[in-house]
């Protein structure tokens, strides 16, 4: 089964988009994890670096009870040092739970476990010397004191070890987090640059089908209008054919009869009674007969607009439309139209034969207006009705009418614009480009060559108005 480019399209443009939000939300994750590895790591530093500051305080304390208690005199205040000592001893054991915790590798869990038998020692001997006799605090002070003060002086600098080895631990955590970072933007580059790769490859191939699809439906569009224009260069030659037909054959045998008729009824003037009724009867619908012949031929395709030119056939189709319609139409056309080349002028007649058309039939109007003049290098015309009118977003491509006035126009080069509003009529807008280099002379000689006039001579006649054809 083949597969619709369209479908690849999808796929391709469904694909890209999943890169993307696959992108988005590895970026999402690995920012939201960083910020919190960062915010954790560094809380646990400061409770770290805060809990080796509350040992060292701590010691110092210590050092400072046992060396008050040991000049203290008075022997009842010897329970109030020892509930001081015990609550030292709990805060620093609180604190080092916390450093516990924040110890990441061996020698940082090794040096701390070192700092915590030291204190231990450190706290050993206060315990013994909150249980001396005012007699022992005097004789044992001053050796007790220096000791306590080596001692103490090895506990800070084991603080100081621990800190240090947090330190260097801090930094190396921070490293690899950036470390991190750096391998994740790579990566994301990566993926960046496939997403916009793949981008491109999806729009190059989109915009090469859309390039062909234009290039098929310009094709197709052109093609169409080949066929509309031969459609309707055809359907005007089989009208002035068949008007013809109607106008040559079939006019002149109904003229015929109508004077054979005329020749039996003036060879037997005694004729009376029922047989010249019917004579006159005859004679009558051969009279019908010619009328509605002549309408059908100058329906089809006006001799006049061959014979006399453009402004007697949109003269006569304006009266005859007003006539049997009762509409007011005022036609003003300029004479200079008749030098018009043939497919100018039938153009021109079949669009005001459309517009008259709409008007009557679809406006309801009762004024119609039709101007046609020539302006310059162009042919600008308008077709303005009091109908009921329409939309503006129904102008176009609403009927067959419409539109076949739009291509005739545009076949040749000019444009036609329609306006109108509901209750205020519309109003058609005619603009023809005018061949420049039609010159009378050229028109004489081809009256000449055609054997017909193709439009108006100076001694222009009027519209048949009879029976005859």
């Amino acid at each position: 089964m083949k597969v619709r480019k369209s479908s690849l399209l999808i796929a391709a443009f469904t694909s890209l988009l999943f890169v993307i939000g696959l992108s988005a939300t590895a970026i999402w994750r690995n920012s939201r994890n960083a910020q919190n590895r960062v915010a954790a790591m560094h809380t646990t530093h400061l409770d770290a670096g805060a809990a080796l500051a509350g040992i060292r305080a701590n010691v110092f304390l210590t050092g400072i009870l046992t060396r008050d208690y040991l000049l203290e005199t008075d022997p009842a205040s010897a329970k109030d040092y020892v509930e001081q000592f015990r609550a030292i001893r709990a805060t620093t054991a609180d604190s080092f739970r916390i450093l516990e915790t924040a110890a990441q590798d061996g020698a940082e869990k090794v040096a701390l476990e070192r700092l915590r038998r030291e204190v231990a020692a450190y706290w050993d001997p206060t315990t013994v010397v909150l249980d001396w006799s005012p007699q022992q605090k005097a004789e044992r002070r001053a050796a007790f004191l220096r000791e306590r003060v080596r001692s103490r002086v090895e506990v800070v600098g084991l603080a100081a070890q621990v800190e240090k080895l947090m330190t260097e631990n801090f930094s190396r955590e921070k490293e690899r987090i950036a470390k991190a970072d750096q391998d994740f933007q790579s990566s994301l580059g990566w993926t960046t640059g496939i997403a916009l790769l793949l981008g491109l490859a999806i729009a190059g191939v989109t915009l090469f089908r859309m390039t062909i699809l234009e290039r098929n439906s310009d094709a197709s569009q052109l093609e169409l209008r080949r066929l509309s224009v031969q459609l309707r260069t055809t359907q005007e030659q089989e009208r002035t054919r068949l008007s013809r037909e109607l106008h040559d054959e079939v006019g002149q045998m109904l003229t015929g009869l109508r004077m054979e008729l005329a020749s039996i009824a003036r060879s037997n003037p005694d004729i009376e009674g029922e047989l010249s009724l019917r004579i006159s009867h005859a004679k009558e619908i051969v009279e019908q007969t010619l009328r509605i012949v002549r309408n059908i031929a100058m329906l089809l395709r006006p001799s006049m607009l061959d014979d006399l030119g453009l402004t007697p056939a949109l003269m006569w189709l304006a009266k005859e439309i007003s006539r049997s319609t009762a509409v007011e139409i005022q036609p003003h056309i300029d004479p200079r139209l008749d030098y018009l080349p043939d497919a100018h002028r039938t153009c021109l007649y079949r669009v005001v034969q459309e517009g008259l058309t709409n008007a009557v039939k679809h406006a309801g109007a009762h004024r119609v207006t039709v101007s046609l003049q020539v302006d310059g290098e162009w042919v600008v015309g308008q077709i303005e009705d009091d109908g009921r009118g329409f939309p503006a977003d129904m102008a176009k491509g609403t009927g067959l009418g419409l539109v076949g006035m739009e291509e005739r126009i545009r076949e040749l080069g000019g444009s036609l614009e329609i306006s109108s509003s509901p209750g205020r009529g519309a109003r058609i807008d005619i603009r023809l480009p005018r061949p420049n280099d039609l010159e009378e002379s050229e028109v004489q000689d081809d009256i000449r060559s055609t054997g017909r006039r193709s439009w108006d001579r100076p001694h222009r006649v009027e519209a048949p108005t009879g029976t005859d054809c």
